[in-house]
């Protein structure tokens, strides 16, 4: 293996830690930041307010659960000796990779249908969404996405606990 690999391996862990703290921070911000204040600004602006959310995180979101997952995984294949750090960094990445099919299945709808509507009213039609079911659906996403903030953070605090204990890792390819 070149020097040059086996240097990006050997600054993996680094990756996962930085990209799952990117996408945490990001997620808790979502959770106890921006989607609180929305609510105060009332739902008919936070209901045309989720698209443009949407659109302007949801691609890095996305990419930032895969690299951490996956170079957490692959950080974990390269720990010998220190079985319980091999398992809670393959735990961590896991845990972030989990996030894409839990997105696409649980929160994939509830957004599609948000985004339906709001591009059917700007196309000058009238929602489809009553009031009360537009509040159901943003609170039901903000529960959905409170769960993926929860197990980024925790994916996080394993990666940064690994991280910690680095020194004693044995490294091998």
């Amino acid at each position: 293996m070149s020097i040059t690999s086996t240097s990006i391996l050997n600054h993996f862990d680094t990756i996962a830690v930085v990209t799952g703290g990117l996408f945490a921070g990001t997620a808790l911000y979502l959770s106890i930041g921006q989607v609180p204040a929305m609510r105060e600004f009332g739902l008919n602006e936070h209901w045309r307010f989720f698209p443009y959310m949407y659109k302007k995180i949801a691609l890095t979101q996305a990419s930032l659960a895969a690299i951490a997952g996956t170079t957490s995984i692959v950080h974990a294949t390269r720990i010998h000796g220190a079985p319980f750090f091999r398992y809670l960094w393959i735990a961590a990445g896991t845990t972030f990779l989990a996030i894409i099919p839990y997105t696409i299945i649980c929160l994939a709808p509830t957004n599609q249908t948000i985004i339906d509507d709001n591009k059917n009213v700007k196309l000058g039609n009238e929602s489809h969404i009553n009031f009360a079911k537009k509040k159901e659906l943003l609170d039901k996403w903000a529960f959905l996405h409170f769960v993926r903030t929860v197990s980024s953070v925790a994916g996080f605090g394993m990666m940064v606990y690994g991280l910690s204990r680095h020194s004693s890792f044995v490294f091998t390819w």
